[in-house]
């Protein structure tokens, strides 16, 4: 197989997961600052991060769900398939899975395309009540060659995992979106 990645390619990569990146992270910002405004609240803003690191062919990123329940999210870049593991604090085994698949989120996206995934975590407080709760983080996915970005939750019941069982659902789009106007070619 012969690559060639010529110092502007590169350079162009860089250039695009780089902004790729402060898209991501300008778009929970402003999405925190309108929730703040909307709500009436005279709180500061304030800004929690997570741990995400990406491969070529998966990308990983951890997500507070509620008090004392943590999740990891994974994201295999050949299938599209978007999971999160629910880690229950009780058994320290998975006590949920989650599951959507990138491609069909975002019809823009051609499974065996050389695309280039990112993939974080934002805290969010919704507002629950009762047992079908919200977790408090979105996952963002953001592919840089096509310049989309789309944002996942899902409803989980909290009695479920305090009673040591495994839940399953789906992860639902919350936002999506380009995140450029203009597209990048290469010359």
């Amino acid at each position: 197989m012969n690559v060639n990645i010529t110092p502007k390619r590169l350079l162009a990569t860089a250039i695009s997961a780089f902004a790729l990146t402060v898209a991501l992270l300008a778009m929970g910002v402003m999405l925190g600052t309108a929730i703040s405004k909307e709500s009436g609240s005279p709180s500061t803003l304030k800004l929690m991060a997570s741990g995400s690191s990406a491969g070529k062919n998966v990308s990983l990123a951890t997500g507070q769900i509620d008090e004392g329940n943590e999740g990891i999210y994974i994201l295999d870049h050949l299938n599209g398939n978007l999971q999160c593991w629910l880690i229950n604090p009780r058994t320290n085994k998975i006590g949920g899975v989650y599951r959507a698949n990138i491609f069909d989120a975002l019809p823009d996206l051609k499974q065996g395309d050389d695309l280039d995934f990112v993939l974080t975590t934002g805290n969010f407080n919704f507002q629950n009540r009762g047992n079908q709760q919200l977790a408090r983080s979105i996952v963002f996915v953001g592919e840089g060659k096509s310049g989309v970005v789309a944002g996942f939750g899902f409803k989980f019941d909290k009695t479920v995992i305090q009673r040591g069982n495994i839940q399953e659902g789906t992860l639902e789009v919350v936002v999506n979106g380009p995140i450029r106007d203009l597209q990048i070619r290469e010359q």
